[in-house]
């Protein structure tokens, strides 16, 4: 359990990190179609993309080294989506829309970082231990 918690411990501060990034990278967009007015639009799109990305899959990493009863903890994340989101845009990218990835940024990483941030304190104070695998 000790190394898991460790790995989590690591996941959940990439999360973090990406999470603040991506707000970041995005803050000229101001909707949607913003990111398809120019090159710096579609460049800060595909970056968000593959960022988003990469926080889905180290979502999916949690949730593979732990009970899913660990994510009912934190309901103001909709997990399932998370989820979701890590197949749609690993495997259907071109489908993928600017208002999706908007939407997602907006709506969702907010909720998803101060989640992130809650779920690492809880972890360091041993809240989580019996959730994981």
């Amino acid at each position: 359990m000790f190394e898991n918690k460790n790995r989590i411990k690591s996941y959940l501060e990439t999360i973090i990190q990406e999470t603040e990034l991506i707000p970041e990278m995005s803050k000229t967009i101001e909707k949607p179609n913003d990111f398809l007015t120019d090159i710096t639009g579609m460049t800060i799109f595909r970056a968000c993309g593959m960022s988003l990305q990469y926080v889905t899959e180290t979502c999916i990493k949690i949730r593979n080294l732990t009970k899913m009863e660990l994510f009912e903890q934190y309901p103001a994340v909709p997990w399932k989506e998370i989820f979701g989101l890590r197949n749609f845009i690993s495997h259907a990218y071109g489908d993928v829309k600017e208002k999706d990835i908007f939407d997602t940024i907006k709506r969702d990483i907010p909720a998803l970082n101060s989640t992130a941030k809650q779920m690492l304190e809880d972890l360091k104070a041993g809240k989580l231990d019996l959730y994981i695998e």
